[in-house]
């Protein structure tokens, strides 16, 4: 998967892949260079990989992941809130109306995870076919603070506070978050738990 418009930081020699509803956004426009510069987008190690070998494999590569029960309620909520559009690939979101019965709509169509992107695993960002991390680090969405600043001094970059962009919050989507849709967000996103180093089940913050 390769956007056209990649989040590679060519001042820094650098390369982050964006995985959807992590705080991605506050972290790419924090490092642009200048405001010529405009990314966005969801490619992946892989595409990155493909796309831009000699830079996938000089520059240092990076991701932010999220706990999977706060990220797909993030993502749900995003997508309910946003009309209906191709490019979202939201249209399911909306017909099923209720989260209970979009898990339900998951279920029986398990493709649908890799089809919207903001929903997919995101070790399906960051891994290659079997399952290996791709990058040099991963920071987590529930200590970016603290990440945020290990990455600027990594960067050789000074620390400025991230800019809060994008929030799902804001769209006031009702989620009733059932034992039903923590068993299956646990089951879809087993590898995602491994991965960040969660605990399975529950909330991340």
């Amino acid at each position: 998967m390769v956007y056209p418009l990649p989040q590679i930081f060519h001042h820094l020699k650098a390369i982050f892949v964006h995985v959807p509803k992590t705080a991605g956004t506050s972290v790419e426009r924090s490092l642009l260079d200048g405001p010529s510069q405009v990314v966005g987008g969801h490619t992946t190690a892989l595409g990155y990989r493909r796309a831009f070998p000699v830079e996938f494999g000089e520059y240092f590569k990076f991701a932010l992941l999220r706990h999977p029960v706060d990220r797909f309620l993030s993502a749900f909520r995003y997508l309910r809130g946003m009309p209906a559009q191709e490019a979202l690939r939201n249209e399911s979101v909306h017909r099923c109306g209720t989260l209970e019965a979009f898990v339900r709509k998951l279920k029986d169509e398990p493709a649908l995870l890799d089809w919207i992107v903001h929903i997919m695993p995101q070790h399906r960002f960051v891994c290659d076919g079997a399952g290996n991390l791709m990058l040099d680090r991963v920071l987590l969405f529930e200590r970016l603070d603290s990440d945020w600043a290990s990455l600027c001094g990594t960067l050789g970059i000074p620390r400025k506070p991230l800019p809060r962009l994008n929030p799902s919050g804001r769209f006031h989507v009702e989620c009733a978050v059932t034992d039903e849709v923590l068993e299956w967000i646990e089951t879809a996103y087993e590898a995602d738990f491994r991965l960040g180093g969660y605990g399975s089940g529950g909330r991340g913050t």
